[in-house]
């Protein structure tokens, strides 16, 4: 019998289980019971890349259709007020409706339609009242201001009538932080903040122990003990990591994970993260700020105070500073107490230290 691989290492997949998130889920299911006005109808959602945000909207959006709800899943770059006016109407039954065509309109067949506030705030508040609407918004740092307050607007009209919604946004720490001290966008404070961070060694051992008994392979404690080092308690790594150590055993058709496909697998994972997560987020820097990261990586394991690395690129703090806030804001680096600061995502350091060779 050939068992599927259970792991899902893909942007925005979910995994076979949603490892310490259960809290989450349950006071997400409990708030849509309760009914609106329920406080965690309202979720702000953040972390760095990878750790696991766009699949928590997802099992956030399985809860919600498992009653009844229409759910319409959006990312948040330019236009998504469009996009989510035409999930709406694909929802709809239109029989004769006439609307002047605006700027902003968007055409659905041969109908065009306004997106206006007015109108997008209808279509909402109508499918509010088939069965509940939740809407998620994810990688809310690429959301055009205007847009986020155009639908922050009419949510925020929609839970005053007491209508049967929802909402969930995701995206970067600072992003979701700037989205709620918006003067428009205020309320959003109210809504529960869940900051995803990296998961306990405990956690992950036990989640990489049942995920492969569960699917037909076993490992034995010490080498699932090598799965959760190399994990680093990111979601993602984890993924990665189970992957491509099933697979090593899946190609030697054996159920039993053996020491060789822990090291196989542990070193293609860590290829792939470099490829899928590391380099793509190097490119997006200009060249002080990778200056700053691979002086960062000089300065040794753990936290570093900011006023070594400055040292390192030539520099005073003064003079590195717009760079140290850029990477935080970016997710790359942490604050980790006063003056200083460590690299946000695992295996950064090792891989910018590597490149220097």
């Amino acid at each position: 019998m050939r068992h599927i691989n259970p792991f899902k290492p893909t942007a925005g997949m979910n995994p076979p289980e949603l490892i310490g998130r259960d809290m989450m889920l349950s006071d997400f299911e409990e708030a849509l019971d309760n009914g609106p006005g329920a406080p965690d109808r309202l979720m702000r959602i953040s972390g760095v890349r990878g750790v696991g945000k766009t699949v928590l909207l997802n099992a956030l959006g399985e809860v919600a259709r498992a009653r009844g709800f229409q759910v319409v899943d959006v990312a948040s770059n330019s236009g998504f007020c469009d996009r989510i006016l035409n999930a709406l109407h694909r929802h709809m039954e239109l029989t004769s409706v006439s609307v002047a065509p605006t700027v902003f309109g968007v055409n659905l067949g041969a109908l065009e339609v306004s997106k206006s506030a007015t109108q997008i705030g209808e279509a909402m508040f109508s499918a509010s009242k088939r069965g509940g609407l939740l809407i998620t918004l994810d990688e809310v740092q690429d959301a055009p201001i205007d847009e986020l307050r155009e639908l922050g607007n009419e949510i925020q009209l929609l839970i005053r009538q007491g209508a049967n919604v929802a909402f969930a946004f995701a995206g970067l720490p600072a992003s979701v932080d700037g989205v709620v001290v918006d003067e428009t966008l205020t309320f959003l404070q109210r809504a529960k903040h869940v900051e995803l961070a990296r998961l306990s060694d405990f956690e992950v051992g036990e989640s990489f122990e049942e995920t492969m008994r569960r699917a037909g392979k076993t490992i034995e404690a010490d080498l699932a003990e090598e799965l959760v080092k190399a994990s680093a308690g990111y979601p993602f790594m984890i993924q990665l990591v189970g992957y491509y150590v099933w697979q090593a055993a899946a190609r030697r058709d054996s159920g039993v994970i053996a020491s060789e496909d822990v090291e196989k697998g542990i070193r293609i994972a860590r290829e792939s993260f470099d490829s899928m997560v590391i380099e793509p987020a190097l490119r997006r820097l200009s060249p002080m700020q990778e200056k700053y990261l691979r002086a960062l990586a000089r300065c040794g394991e753990g936290p570093s105070a900011s006023g070594d690395v400055s040292a390192l690129m030539g520099a005073s703090s003064k003079d590195t500073g717009s760079y140290r806030k850029r990477l935080i804001d970016a997710a790359l680096i942490e604050s980790c107490g006063y003056g200083k600061v460590d690299f946000a995502i695992p295996y950064m350091r090792e891989y910018l230290l590597r490149s220097e060779e």
